[in-house]
Order: structure tokens, then C-alpha cells, then sequence
């Protein structure tokens, strides 16, 4: 019987849980999760998947669990995954189609309590931050802050924009570190009531579809977004306001704080009375000042023993709704490959590999797309200085990222990983 290959996961948000879920199944697999937090946690605030994501989501066996907590918009809607229109004066330009999916939405948290009951908490630790990642070519060697060392196979870093894994992965390749980078948005979130929205637009005698439908107002250096979440009895809204010239933040500036309902509201004072009143419902907003990491030029570190994946390999800016769509994608991948019967303890390397030629050049072409999605809407982007430009682009925009085919990724996949070891067998043999 064959030693059982020792992996750790570094990381419990949605990226390295999905992971887990299917990790934990493996018997060919010893694997245990790593959380620097005391427990399982996520933001307040709703998360939108694009198809390629639900698709995901199916294709790793959480489709019971996601179809139980997700929104989708009702019929004749479904397909919407936005509509576009002016901030100023609500007028409709056109929508984003994603067919039979739309905008498909859930709470974070709802989403990240769906997953833990599929891994047991056996194989789970808490307040597990990481100080140090070192590395041999048989094995790696992780140092917690908290003096605790472990040794494992293989090491999956999924701990986020600020990860630790990162820094050892480019350290290993001689690489410069990457750090946060501001992009000079700062974005309001808050959750407000369905009926809530409603009744006010009744009492502004405005369209209804402001509210049952998924919203993007569009505007200079500007843009609101809305869906629904909790089955539809919240509306889940983010409000972005840029300053592209101005990406330094001064030293210790929180990233996340608490905002007066009139600063915001001050920001907004010329848009439509829609927009305005929607803002005005919520009641204790936040604001987030939105960072990414440029795209690396490996996911991999130098032992091919540790790989990164979610926000650790490709944090980006929200404007697709793509950034947890990524994570599962990576997940997908990685558990697939993981599975294979081929795989132990002096062939894994491999693995790192052809993960890293399949997922790189795809997660970096969504990293760039965001920032440029946030420019579009905004009427920042040299190519989209008025708002027909960017309605007509908008249509079409997002086609390519939701229509990959995962599958036949996952097939594509599987074939190179067999093909290298059969022709490592015949060399060996020869």
C-alpha cells in the first residue's frame, strides 16, 4: 500500500474550503486546513457568480447545497445578469445576458457556511497564521506564528491578498514581491430591504425594475451596482467612486471603515433621485478602498512542492464579479488533478505544472479585464468616453469569460498529467 501524500492547505475562505471539500475524499490524500482566523469567517456582504462559476460550483458537487441559498432573478428576467443605465437619470441603455443563469447571487457567508459541513473538523485548525514557508524537494516545512512547525508533501496557499505562501513561492524563483496595489476606488457597501426599495420607488412613481431586476448605474469616474440576495428579500449594493490619479494611500489608512449615510450621499448628490434614494436606505454603511496584485509569472515555487490559488495567486478588482468565480475555478482544477490514480509522493510536482499551464494565462486575462471593466463603466477608458459606446460593448463584453469550458479543461488536463507519466514510465523502462 502506498504512503498517503501529506498536503496542507493554507487558507479557509471560499477558494481553499470548496478545495477541501473534494480534497477530503481522496484516500490516495492526507490533507488538513490551515486558518489563521479563530474560526470560519466572511464578509457581510452579497457575492455574484458568473456562469462559469455556477458552473463550477456544480461541476466540484455543491449544487444541492448552492441551489438552496442562491438568488436568481424571476421570470422574464433570468437571463439578466445586469442592466446598464445612466446614474443620472436612470435611462435604460442595454443588459448583459448570461442564458440560464443570469445573476446568479448569494450572502458570503451563507455561501462559506454551505461548505463546512463537508469537511470535518478533524481536519481543520484555527488561529494557524503563517510566519514562514520553506522548502525542500521532498517535502515542506510550514512555521506558524504560534510556534507550531508541520512538515507535508505539498502545500496549497489560499491565504488571500496578503498571503505569506506568495512570498516564499517568489522568493523560491528569485522573483520580486508583489504587494496590494490601490486602485484608487473606494467602494460603499450595504444591504437594505426588497420591500423597502420598493415602497420608495412607488412613492417616487419610478420603475419597479429598479428593484426586481440587477442594476448597474453608470457614470463619470462613478458607478452602483445591485442584486439580490437571501431570496430576494435583501438587495445587495456597492457604490464606487474612483480618483485614478490618486493610488497611494498615506501610511496606516484602514482599508475598510465605517462612513456617515450623508458622505456618501454627498458623493452621489447629483444622481438620479433613484440612485439617491436607494443609497439613503442604508443605514450604517461601510467603505472599502479596493486593491489588486498584478499577475505573476508563476504560480508555482522553485521545489514545484507549493502552488497558490484564489486571491493569493490572482487578487483582483471586483468590476466582472469574477474574483471568487477564479477561486473555484482553481479549486476545480487542482482537486481534479489531485485525484488522478496516478498521482503519489514523487510525482505531485507534476501536478503544479500543468495546473499552472492551464490556469495562469486565463486567471491573469480576468485580472486585466476587471480593471478595465471598472474603467468602462466609469467613462475612463480612451475607447469609451460616452455612454453608447459603452452600452453597445457591455452586451457582449463578459461572453468569453462566462463560456469557458470546464470540462473539457478538466479533460485537457487530465490527458497531460497521464501522458507525462506514461512517458516518464517509458524512459524509465527504455
Amino acid at each position: 500500500m502506498k504512503q498517503r501524500i501529506r498536503i496542507a492547505v493554507i487558507g479557509g475562505g471560499i477558494a481553499g474550503l470548496a478545495l477541501m471539500t473534494q480534497l477530503i475524499k481522496n484516500k490516495n490524500i492526507d490533507v488538513h486546513l490551515y486558518e489563521a482566523a479563530p474560526q470560519f469567517s466572511e464578509i457581510g456582504a452579497g457575492i455574484s457568480f458568473g456562469a462559469n462559476a455556477v458552473k463550477a460550483i456544480y461541476l466540484l458537487g455543491l449544487a444541492t447545497q448552492y441551489e438552496k441559498i442562491a438568488d436568481q432573478v424571476k421570470a422574464p428576467y433570468t437571463d439578466i445578469w445586469f442592466q446598464w443605465r445612466n446614474g443620472y437619470t436612470d435611462q435604460y441603455f442595454s443588459a448583459s445576458i448570461a442564458p440560464d443563469v443570469g445573476q446568479s447571487s448569494v450572502h458570503r457567508a451563507d455561501f462559506l457556511e454551505s461548505l463546512i459541513p463537508f469537511v470535518p473538523s478533524t481536519h481543520v485548525h484555527f488561529n494557524k497564521r503563517v510566519k514562514q514557508v520553506n522548502a525542500s524537494p521532498d517535502q515542506v516545512q510550514v512555521l506558524f506564528i504560534d510556534g507550531q512547525t508541520i512538515e507535508c508533501d505539498y502545500v496549497i496557499g489560499c491565504d488571500g491578498i496578503h498571503s505569506v505562501v506568495r512570498d516564499h513561492v517568489l522568493n523560491s524563483q528569485q522573483l520580486p514581491r508583489v504587494t496590494p496595489q490601490f486602485s484608487g476606488t473606494w467602494a460603499y457597501r450595504g444591504i437594505i430591504k426588497f420591500q423597502d426599495f420598493k415602497q420608495t420607488l412607488i412613492e417616487l412613481d419610478h420603475d419597479l425594475a429598479l428593484a426586481e431586476i440587477p442594476q448597474m448605474f453608470l457614470g463619470k469616474d462613478k458607478h452602483i451596482l445591485t442584486f439580490p440576495i437571501r431570496q430576494g428579500e435583501e438587495i445587495n449594493i456597492v457604490a464606487f467612486k474612483s480618483d485614478r490619479m490618486n493610488t497611494v494611500l498615506p501610511e496606516n489608512t484602514a482599508w475598510t471603515r465605517s462612513m456617515t449615510k450623508q458622505e456618501m450621499l454627498d458623493d452621489f448628490s447629483d444622481w438620479s433621485n433613484s440612485c439617491k434614494a436607494l443609497l439613503n436606505l442604508i443605514e450604517a454603511p461601510t467603505i472599502w478602498a479596493l486593491h489588486e496584485i498584478p499577475p505573476l509569472e508563476t504560480y508555482k515555487n522553485k521545489n514545484q512542492n507549493v502552488i497558490l490559488i484564489g486571491d493569493a495567486a490572482h487578487a483582483m478588482l471586483p468590476h466582472q464579479g469574477a474574483g471568487a468565480g477564479q477561486g473555484l475555478e482553481d479549486a476545480l482544477l487542482l482537486s481534479h488533478l489531485l485525484a488522478s490514480e496516478h498521482l503519489d509522493r514523487q510525482n505531485i510536482h507534476l501536478v503544479s505544472t500543468i495546473y499552472e499551464d492551464f490556469r495562469k494565462k486565463r486567471a491573469s486575462q480576468v485580472q486585466t479585464t476587471s480593471r478595465e471593466a471598472g474603467e468602462i463603466y466609469e467613462l475612463y477608458a480612451p475607447d469609451f468616453q460616452n455612454f453608447d459606446t459603452v452600452a453597445a460593448h457591455l452586451e457582449q463584453r463578459f461572453d468569453w469569460l462566462w463560456q469557458h469550458d470546464l470540462e473539457q479543461e478538466l479533460i485537457n488536463a487530465q490527458k497531460s498529467f497521464h501522458q507525462i507519466i506514461q512517458s516518464q514510465r517509458q524512459s524509465y523502462s527504455a
